[in-house]
């Protein structure tokens, strides 16, 4: 067993077997990519910044609120068990990798360039046997990149069982439809690294799901699926999510980054 342990907090950070390991990429050829929390000016201001945050978030969900989104992004991330993977370069497994291109790409360097703000509202699905609601609604700001760092460690969060897209896609919709003004754009990405753990009848249902939710919103919605493994690894039913969300009007696309966090990062 492969164990990460930060002594300076006396916690484990992650672990994994051996045999989850690849020897041809992850930790075996390249060191992890690490971030660093965002650092505030004193215990005070973190306090403050958490309090402003949730405030926020909670001054965004009332029905007046809505009318300021200018954004609203809802991260789909497969938490099944193979995502414990080592084989991914830069990251200390494939959910790592998902959850550190998430941090420093989609947040940290966006809010950075001033591309990002509080306007701009994400919701995370963690995808397992059950479709678990981790962050929902909240606005984009330096509070929310110190969660998704969090969620690197495995306290809260850690891959295991079975992966089903059809609570998922469920509950993705369920999010989406939160703000119905057609001035907030919507946006729908998919993690996954292989076929779903649905049973093998409810495939034709999961992409009929796909266009039944690409259809409540059209242009309005842009859809990514992104597959995370192996080149040999059957992402059929991620490609036809992505073809039928087109049927109706979405702007959709598949990714399959090589097993690489930059690869993953330039996708995002």
């Amino acid at each position: 067993v492969v164990f990460i342990y930060d002594p300076r907090r006396n916690v484990a950070i992650t672990s994994w077997k051996v045999g989850m390991a690849s020897k041809r990429s992850g930790t075996n050829v390249t060191t992890p990519i690490m971030l660093e929390k965002h650092a505030f000016e004193s215990k005070e201001q973190k306090k403050e910044m958490k309090y402003q945050h949730k405030r926020l978030t909670l001054l965004l969900n009332e029905e007046e609120g809505k009318s300021q989104w200018t954004s609203h992004s809802v991260l789909v991330i497969d938490m099944s068990g193979s995502m414990r993977a080592d084989d991914v370069n830069g990251a200390r497994c494939r959910s790592d990798g998902v959850w550190m291109s998430l941090a420093r790409d989609y947040v940290k360097d966006l809010l950075t360039k001033g591309l990002r703000g509080p306007n701009d509202l994400i919701s995370i699905v963690a995808m397992k046997e059950e479709a678990e609601v981790i962050i929902k609604c909240e606005p984009t700001s330096w509070t929310l990149y110190n969660k998704l760092i969090e969620l690197r460690e495995w306290r809260k969060l850690k891959p295991s069982g079975h992966g089903f897209y059809l609570p998922a896609i469920a509950k993705a919709e369920e999010l989406l439809t939160c703000n119905a003004s057609a001035s907030c754009a919507l946006s729908l990405l998919f993690f996954s690294d292989g076929k779903p753990s649905d049973p093998k009848p409810d495939h034709p249902v999961i992409v009929s799901n796909m266009g039944k939710l690409a259809s409540k919103f059209g242009r309005r919605l842009s859809v990514s699926c992104i597959g995370m493994a192996e080149k040999s690894t059957d992402f059929s039913t991620l490609e036809d999510m992505v073809e039928e969300a087109k049927q109706y009007g979405s702007i959709a696309s598949f990714g399959k980054p090589s097993l690489d966090a930059d690869s993953l990062s330039h996708i995002i």
